[in-house]
């Protein structure tokens, strides 16, 4: 059975942490150099907190949607259970901005009172924390060795809980009805900064941040961005303390690390998506590259050429341009099969194949394997010149193989070529007249001795007859 950790690593594949160690460092670095200056009021900018909690609301709900997508697809309950952490602050940043003092009313929609907006941020930037702990307990070995069926259990049971805390604690912190003591005096945050929540909830994110670290230890992308959102929720408990007052530079730095928290592992999904996007479509050409492939030659199969060439033919018409046909037989096979083997037979016709394939350099030119030893060459835009040049650049190749025959020590493999080509100036027939065609010629071939490519002569039809009734 895999691990947790080998799962994950498939599920988001390794890739270069350098973004995120570059944006863990840009936050590292903002926020001590926003410390000394946190205290700065800059006044209040009223459409910043309806987009800050915008943002987050959306961002937040998408992540868990594609976080539990993602378990849904990989049944690995650590991913849903993540998506309990993004659901909670999800639940928190919408009631935030329905109840924070001069959004929507002067004092807060839903009845909300002083204390009701500072203690749903507590709640939330504890929360948060405290639910990713609980998700990476299941990469935790003790843990993570319970049946699936365990695991997938404990996940769905902590996004019930997670959401019925954040619902439970929203309402809470709504009715203010004295149940919680006060944090906030005005726009300053005096009383939470001396309060027992902050060093709790500051605790937590340093808990959250260090466990996984050592859990994960950053072996996947997806862990390596998490990590990047926990440090930025630090950052923005860290910034909230230390401004000490709404609408002050650290309160505003520290919603947009709110922000980036919130996105960042969105982000990587996304990415992470997108890249099995990509995969899928990379498998389905190379299926469909396959389907129409001789597994043993890797020439095109007959039912690709039978598919293709009537386009071919009915293209050469429109456009009023020639077209080739060369029906190819390799000379004496069966006997050299039953010389030699199948398995010569085998790897007589791949290195034929590849002897003539590597002749056809122009991209409209293909190889297929009609059956057995036959083979037929498409050349569109070719007239009868340009067809025996080619034909005899494929025997050139063939017999350069220097393939020991069957018939004598001291002759080769070699092939018979039968051409048959278009004339839109005054040709009609269709594309089985042309095959018919290409395979008289190629008789004619063998009957004149193997070893050579002859070129059907529509002036003489005649000739195909009495070739055949000797």
């Amino acid at each position: 059975m895999n691990s947790p950790n080998r799962i994950l690593r498939d599920l988001v594949p390794e890739g270069s942490r350098v973004a995120a160690g570059v944006v863990a460092l840009l936050i590292i670095v903002a926020t001590v150099l926003l410390l000394p200056v946190a205290e700065q009021p800059l006044g209040e900018v009223k459409p910043f907190l309806p987009m800050f909690a915008t943002t987050v609301v959306i961002t937040e709900y998408l992540t868990a949607y594609m976080l539990y997508t993602h378990f849904r697809s990989s049944r690995m309950a650590y991913l849903a259970a993540l998506a309990s952490a993004s659901v909670f602050v999800a639940i928190m940043a919408a009631v935030q901005v329905l109840i924070f003092p001069g959004v929507f009313s002067e004092t807060g929609l839903l009845g909300a009172g002083a204390q009701s907006a500072v203690w749903i941020w507590t709640f939330w930037h504890g929360g948060y924390p405290f639910f990713v702990l609980l998700a990476l307990l299941l990469l935790t070995p003790a843990v993570a060795r319970r049946r699936a069926s365990v695991l997938s259990g404990w996940a769905h049971a902590e996004l019930l809980v997670a959401t019925g805390a954040a619902i439970t604690l929203a309402t809470l912190a709504v009715a203010d009805g004295g149940q919680l003591p006060p944090l906030i005096d005005g726009a300053a945050y005096t009383r939470l900064i001396h309060s027992p929540a902050a060093p709790v909830v500051l605790g937590i994110n340093v808990l959250a941040l260090l466990a996984c670290l050592a859990i994960t230890r950053l072996r996947d992308l997806l862990s390596a961005w998490l990590a990047v959102a926990l440090l930025a929720s630090l950052a923005d408990v860290a910034l909230t303390l230390v401004a000490g007052a709404r609408y002050s530079a650290g309160w505003y730095a520290a919603r947009c690390l709110s922000m980036v928290s919130s996105s960042v592992v969105l982000g990587v999904l996304v990415w992470q998506t997108s890249n099995l996007y990509r995969q899928l479509a990379r498998a389905h050409e190379a299926l469909a590259e396959r389907a129409v492939r001789d597994a043993l030659t890797g020439a095109h199969n007959r039912g690709h050429f039978i598919d293709q060439f009537p386009r071919d033919l009915r293209r050469a018409s429109r456009e009023r341009l020639p077209l080739a046909v060369l029906m190819v037989d390799i000379d004496y096979f069966k006997a050299y099969n039953d010389m030699y083997g199948h398995q010569k037979g085998d790897e007589c016709l791949r290195a034929v194949a590849h002897a003539m394939q590597r002749v056809l350099r122009r991209p409209g030119d293909y190889l297929a394997r009609y059956g057995g030893e036959e083979f037929v060459v498409v050349l569109p835009n070719t007239d009868t010149s340009g067809a025996l040049h080619v034909a005899g650049a494929v025997r050139e190749a063939v017999a350069a193989l220097a393939i020991v025959g069957a018939q004598a020590a001291d002759r080769n493999v070699t092939i018979s070529i039968g051409i048959a080509t278009f004339n839109p100036d005054f040709d009609t027939f269709d594309a089985d007249v042309m095959v018919r065609r290409a395979d008289d010629a190629l008789y004619r071939a063998k009957r004149e001795g193997r070893d050579r490519a002859e070129l059907f002569d529509s002036k003489r039809p005649d000739l195909i007859t009495e070739l055949r009734d000797p």
